[in-house]
């Protein structure tokens, strides 16, 4: 007897028996040894023949979570990876790692799949940006499909994502959406309504939120339909989500809607055909954020940079009096109310899957699709609100920039599978193939000296533009055996082979080994003695390749033309490499996965080692041949920690359940060699202020700035110049958990912290500078130099960002009303808190660091810098679902 989710049970009955009713009760496999995972397999096996770990989430543990995005939504949920929102703004980019920082030029956030198609996952600024390289960019997992999801599967790097070659040693993410539902028609009506207010734990000044924030409303309203019928099943569901945002004038507001359609339909006794559709529009209204030159409301407000701009006010706000004050508050509102900023994105994604089943233990499957994402981002700066920001008149400086990107990407896959059993032995052979090819075209058009009330660049004077093109396609083969022994232990091996356009032309295909064993004690007689105890138990290990391909066309030596006095003029491009290769990430890694009591508790424990050679570092030539820098494979970089995760249920009875869930993992990460190469940052501004940077025998992305000495009186004594300030990456972090129900009441909370890391408060230094605050500078300094020091003491402004953050918490209340003769199957009403508390070590928020990404698009980015972001709001959000 089996059903998802419980373990099996094996029952002999006789032929009386077999006649009458039986009442079985199955028992719950916390353990999930049976359960079946597709994600770094090819196809489907069981989790008790894996040497890895697979994070499997299913569709009830995501229903109450109200996210708005998904990496929002498994923010608490994956044990072992840590995701970080860098900012409050609708959309903005993410922090995305699970073993570490595996590359210094390269992104840390996984490959996404959806329904086995490869999704744009895009989480830096774009090429062409459109005013946030240092600001609050877009990110493009913040319109990945939310509704109709089945299941979310997460691997987490090694041999786990060997079989997805070039393109998966950050892990992968495989959303599976639900094609079908029982046999009868189900319909379910979800609506989430509430107040949004801004999270003012970090801001400096008590006005700041008078000045500049606002309560919100949300709200979330969704339809959903399912049913099936034989081997036909479809699944519907459409969403609308507005949200005014805390900011005045809802500058930061976002509207969605979403459409998404499953499929899956037997096409004769041996083919099936899944099939699934989704359609995104999300609309963003943004405000100035971060660095983007002149007014930004919390550089203005919370840096001091209110004493230098418009009027010029007094920058300590709580000082002013109650009639500059309203000056100032004036001055803010039309300068918000002013500002005229949109994005604008429109995604469809579409997967077609057929799987053919000639006998019983061979299947074939054939699997495409299509990821179709437009995002616009248009600013418009009228003349009115730059005299007014400015402080002096203008009349011929209005603007309107337009930034478009347009990626399209497209995935091929055809494998099958071959399952073979003796008395002892079971064989599970899979074969297949893979590619994708992603395009991706970015224009910007931008007009100046436009007349106000203008909104094309049509009727501008001065007209430019620019544009980005870029393609890649990979394409690889793989083979895996997975070999079984009295369905007890297991050996893994495989291997895939990958080519790629942005290899270098001397460089052939690229091998991906792997090889693994799982062994399930649990399974041997002996164990039965300490079956009390141990009720459950697995034993794995791997080793396995995966790797990071290197940006497209860099392989390519070039020639730029660019216009010198009206006529075309030739210099030297790119350098070129014909030996450019992947970043090839090899990890060791060691695990024990234990069910104790019954499985009342269940522990998990790890432990990996992961090289990444060949790392791609940026290599500047010889002076003298005049060329630019080029992208090299000379770097070595190593990750190395410890991950435990462990649910324990002290409580379980028909009425009452509690459970609670933790998972700790630590992490160092150090650049073995650079090959050479001097230090670079990835992120931060000027050598002179602040930046992260990258260099042999430190961690990626370390604070780099001007270390300060004080005499015994407090005076500046010497400067050293571009000294190592800390580490952005944490040590230690991970995700806390508790469920608790009551018949039909559940209650629930989620938790993640980090410690071990520092970031720099741009904001303290600025506030110094601009005389709001003395930012704990010695007074005798101040008296002896005035403030002409603030760059030459940055280390006076870096804080640990150890922090504890709560989620959400919530309960929900289920019945089973007699309404409209049984029409209406069940209600269930809930209210939610999101982000409702925050401890932290830092006087800022440790979360909202720019994103940064100095080395371009989709580079590598830690944080650590923070300056002038919003941080994400709360939420208290009431709930309704209604199924029929």
């Amino acid at each position: 007897m089996r059903f998802l989710g419980y373990k099996q049970q094996q029952l002999t009955l006789s032929k009386d028996e077999a006649s009458k009713p039986l009442l079985i009760m199955l028992e719950e496999d916390r353990m999930r040894l049976d359960e079946v995972v597709v994600t770094g397999q090819g196809m489907s096996i069981s989790k008790r023949r894996l040497s890895t770990d697979v994070v499997s989430i299913g569709e009830k543990e995501l229903q109450d979570v109200p996210a708005t995005r998904i990496d929002q939504l498994l923010q608490a949920k994956l044990p072992n990876a840590q995701i970080k929102l860098t900012g409050g703004q609708a959309g903005a980019s993410s922090m995305v790692r699970s073993r570490g920082i595996n590359s210094a030029f390269i992104n840390s956030t996984p490959i996404i799949y959806v329904d086995g198609v490869r999704m744009d996952n895009l989480n830096t600024r774009a090429a062409i940006g459109g005013g946030s390289a240092q600001g609050a960019a877009i990110s493009a997992i913040a319109d990945i499909p939310m509704d109709n999801i089945e299941r979310i599967e997460f691997i987490n790097g090694g041999a786990a994502t060997t079989l997805y070659g070039s393109d998966a040693a950050n892990g992968v993410i495989q959303i599976i959406t639900k094609k079908g539902g029982s046999e009868r028609t189900e319909l379910t009506l979800d609506t989430q309504m509430g107040v949004e207010t801004p999270t003012t734990d970090f801001l400096f000044f008590d006005r700041t939120k008078d000045l500049l924030f606002q309560n919100g409303f949300y709200q979330k309203h969704n339809v959903g339909l399912s049913g099936g019928q034989g081997g036909f099943g479809y699944s519907f569901s459409g969403g609308y989500t507005k949200s005014t945002g805390v900011q005045i004038f809802d500058n930061n507001s976002n509207e969605r809607i979403d459409l998404r359609t499953g499929f899956r339909a037997g096409l004769g006794d041996k083919l099936t055909y899944e099939s699934s559709f989704s359609y995104i529009n999300n609309s963003y209204k943004r405000n100035r954020n971060g660095n983007q030159g002149g007014y930004t409301a919390l550089w203005f407000a919370e840096s001091g940079a209110s004493a230098i701009t418009g009027p010029k006010f007094n920058p300590d706000i709580d000082a002013q009096t109650p009639e500059e004050f309203e000056q100032m508050k004036e001055y803010v509102a039309e300068a918000e109310r002013l500002q005229n900023n949109k994005i604008r994105v429109n995604r469809f994604q579409t997967s077609q899957i057929f799987r053919y089943n000639p006998l019983d233990n061979l299947v074939f499957k054939a699997a495409g699709g299509v990821d179709y994402r437009v995002q616009n981002d248009k600013v418009v700066q009228t003349n009115q609100y730059l005299s007014h920001t400015g402080g002096k008149p203008v009349d011929n400086q209005g603007s309107i920039a337009n930034y478009d990107r347009k990626f399209l990407g497209l995935t091929f896959e055809l494998n099958g599978q071959y399952e073979f059993r003796t008395d002892n032995f079971s064989f599970v052979t899979t074969v297949g193939g893979q590619l994708f090819r992603n395009e991706d075209f970015q224009v910007a058009y931008r007009g100046e000296n436009i007349r106000d009330g203008a909104l094309t660049i049509s009727g501008a004077a001065i007209r430019t533009s620019d544009e980005y093109i870029t393609e890649v396609v990979n394409y690889g083969i793989y083979v895996q055996e997975n070999i079984g022994f009295k369905d007890k232990a297991f050996i893994d091996l495989g291997v895939r082979g990958d080519g790629n356009s942005a290899f270098g032309k001397n460089i052939g295909t690229q091998y991906y080994p792997k090889v693994g064993f799982s062994y399930i004690p649990s399974a041997e007689p002996y164990f039965d003695r300490i079956a009390s105890v141990i009720s459950s138990a697995k034993v794995r290990g791997n080793y396995g390749i995966a790797g990071n391909f290197p940006t497209p066309f860099a392989n390519d030596r070039t020639i730029s033309f660019t216009g010198f006095l009206g006529e075309q003029a030739a210099y030297f491009g790119q350098p070129g490499n014909t030996e450019l290769k992947p970043e090839r990430v090899a990890t060791f890694e060691s695990g024990i996965d234990l069910g104790l009591w019954g499985d009342r508790v269940i522990f998990s424990g790890g432990y990996y080692h992961s090289i990444t050679s060949d790392a791609l570092f940026m290599v500047p030539p010889a002076p003298s041949t005049g060329e630019s820098n080029q992208l090299r494979n000379i770097g070595k970089i190593r990750n190395k920690g410890f991950e435990f995760k462990a649910t324990v249920v002290p409580v379980e009875t028909p009425d009452f359940t509690l459970s609670a869930s933790a998972s700790l993992n630590t992490l160092d990460n150090k650049v073995i060699s650079s090959g050479g190469a001097a230090p670079f940052n990835i992120n931060g501004f000027s050598a002179r202020t602040i930046q992260t940077v990258v260099q042999e025998g430190y961690p990626i992305g370390f604070l780099r700035g001007n270390y300060g000495y004080f005499n015994a009186e407090g005076i500046l004594e010497r400067t050293e110049a571009q000294q190592y300030l800390g580490t952005t990456i944490p040590d230690l972090f991970g995700n806390l958990g508790i469920n608790l129900r009551y018949k039909s009441l559940t209650f629930f909370a989620n938790a993640d912290y980090q410690k071990g890391a520092y970031a720099s408060s741009f904001d303290r230094q600025f506030r110094f500078n601009y005389g709001a605050s003395n930012e704990g500078i010695p007074q005798a300094e101040i008296d002896a130099n005035k403030r002409t020091n603030w760059l030459n003491f940055t280390n006076m402004f870096v804080e640990k960002t150890d922090y504890l953050k709560v989620r959400t918490i919530g309960m929900n209340y289920s019945i089973k009303p007699q309404l409209w003769n049984g029409v209406v199957k069940n209600v269930s009403i809930g209210f939610t808190a999101v982000n409702p508390l925050n401890f932290a070590s830092s006087s800022f928020d440790p979360e909202t660091t720019i994103s940064g990404s100095a080395q371009g698009q989709g580079g590598a980015t830690t944080g650590g810098i923070s300056y002038a972001t919003y941080s994400a709001p709360r939420q208290f959000l009431g709930s309704l679902r209604l199924n029929f």
